[in-house]
């Protein structure tokens, strides 16, 4: 008996990672969008944005992010969607309470946030902007992951603080802060 509890929980580790429990039912990679809304109700947050385009031909794969925020007990849950299919899960820092107001100012934005906690915080950016990369290190990573090859969006957007203020510009790669910079004031 004591050898089967050691095998079972030398097993459960690789069983985590393939399936979680969303609700009262599992969720597993290569689920479709209704059987993950079916299992773990409506999102609290999505993001939608093409993830990989061919020169003349367009945009070939899209990506989206699922945000599910259980309270502040729990960690936010992102699902990754690509070409509709549930291609991971990961968690991120801990919930917060719906409705409670953001505390948005210009030192709160942070690399490795998440589009949903900066959007909770800040609210909808002022602009918003897709920039298509080719060559640096996030596109041939992006490459070998989704075995396409072509350029890849960055996405940037725009915040304003007050006239007192410099606007910041934040950068996002697959749906995380990756740059924070300022920009000139408003006029």
């Amino acid at each position: 008996m004591r050898l089967f509890a050691v095998l079972l929980l030398a097993l459960l580790p690789s069983l985590g990672q393939a399936a979680f429990r969303c609700g009262t039912g599992l969720v597993d990679e290569g689920d479709w969008p209704v059987e993950v809304e079916e299992r773990c109700g409506e999102p609290d947050y999505v993001a939608v944005y093409p993830e990989a385009s061919l020169p003349g031909i367009g945009i070939v794969q899209t990506v989206e992010h699922w945000y599910y925020n259980p309270g502040p007990s729990s960690f936010i849950r992102r699902l990754v969607f690509r070409n509709g299919r549930l291609q991971s899960e990961d968690s991120l820092g801990y919930g917060f309470l719906p409705g409670a107001a953001g505390d948005c100012n210009p030192r709160v934005l942070n690399e490795g946030m998440s589009e949903f906690e900066v959007v909770r915080r800040c609210g909808e950016p002022l602009s918003k902007r897709v920039t298509w990369v080719a060559s640096d290190a996030y596109s041939r990573y992006s490459e070998r992951r989704s075995g396409l090859q072509g350029v890849y969006p960055v996405e940037e957007w725009m915040y304003e603080f007050g006239s007192n203020q410099f606007r910041r510009i934040v950068t996002f790669r697959d749906g995380r802060i990756t740059d924070v910079e300022s920009a000139g004031k408003p006029q």
